[in-house]
């Protein structure tokens, strides 16, 4: 329902609202030779604001943004050896006063972290503490969550000595999953000198025991032309409840009743095996099955640098 209404309200802007401003930004890092590495990121952000008439009703001071964002890295051959995207859809109405309520719609994956999809919409409203340099928000979100199943599922044998891979199969039994979560996020604007900006959001997103927090740092740096700037972007994230990474079990073609390497004495293969996040009893808690399961890490960070055209 509520992405009707924002797809609506995206209409209404490009067709009413007269002002618009348009940031593009992007970077890239490469290397060959003896490696072969290619990363490239991209993000753009159209904002329109103004009044809206519609009709006898007047929708003052509104504004809508719709932000997009995306990262892609190859490594020897290896296509979207991570890759993740991110798009916003959000309206603002009196987005200039104290307080201002607002309708939002994200969809993101994250090769990366696991997450094949995620998706969430809502309410919320946000708070200017201080002008534009402190403002806080938050939003009531319903949420849903599928997660990456290709070749997650390693099935193990005793080779005698150490337990090793046999197979390598799809985990077809994974569901979207949803959630309803609550989202608080600080921001802080902060003009450091003439040329020199800094901006800081912090998201806390938590969902009973299940808490997303995204830590993210931007410093621009203005050039000598008014629409150029060079544009530092530092990102945190962690995830109290990372996704399962790899769902590993005995290969039931060669799996012995008693065999002595087991995946609580996997011998010289113990080097070579995932380390157990959840054993077979957590993994059935959790609606997986019966695996033995390593999660992908709690936290990851990215830095980037490039540029920014504003229009």
């Amino acid at each position: 329902m509520i992405f009707r209404i924002l797809f609506t309200l995206i209409f209404i802007s490009s067709t009413i609202l007269a002002q618009f401003e348009h940031d593009l930004s992007g970077g890239y890092s490469g290397r060959g030779g003896n490696t072969d590495f290619q990363y490239w990121n991209i993000s753009y952000a159209l904002t329109s604001y103004g009044d809206i008439n519609l009709g006898a009703t007047v929708l003052k001071d509104s504004e809508f943004l719709f932000a997009f964002e995306k990262n892609n890295a190859t490594w020897a051959g290896i296509e979207n050896y991570y890759n993740d995207q991110q798009m916003t859809l959000k309206f603002d109405l009196w987005a200039n006063g104290t307080i201002s309520p607002f309708l939002i719609a994200e969809s993101s994956f994250d090769d990366a972290l696991g997450i094949k999809s995620r998706s969430n919409y809502g309410l919320g409203a946000k708070w200017r503490v201080l002008g534009d340099l402190l403002s806080v928000s938050a939003a009531f979100l319903s949420e849903e969550e599928e997660i990456v199943g290709k070749n997650s599922i390693h099935l193990y044998a005793d080779y005698g000595d150490s337990l090793g891979v046999t197979a390598y199969k799809d985990n077809d039994n994974l569901k979207p999953v949803k959630y309803s979560r609550i989202s608080v996020r600080p921001k802080l604007k902060l003009p450091i000198g003439e040329n020199f900006y800094y901006q800081s959001e912090y998201y806390y997103k938590p969902a009973g025991d299940d808490v997303l927090t995204d830590w993210r740092n931007t410093f621009t740096i203005k050039t000598a032309e008014e629409w150029l700037n060079i544009v530092i972007k530092y990102n945190i994230k962690n995830d109290a409840q990372p996704a399962p990474k790899v769902f590993m079990q005995y290969d039931p073609k060669y799996y012995t009743e008693g065999q002595k390497i087991t995946f609580a004495n996997p011998g010289k293969g113990k080097a070579s095996l995932p380390s157990i996040d959840r054993d077979l009893a957590e993994s059935e808690k959790d609606g997986y099955g019966q695996y033995y399961i390593n999660n992908y890490k709690a936290a990851d960070s990215r830095i980037s640098i490039g540029i920014s055209v504003t229009f």
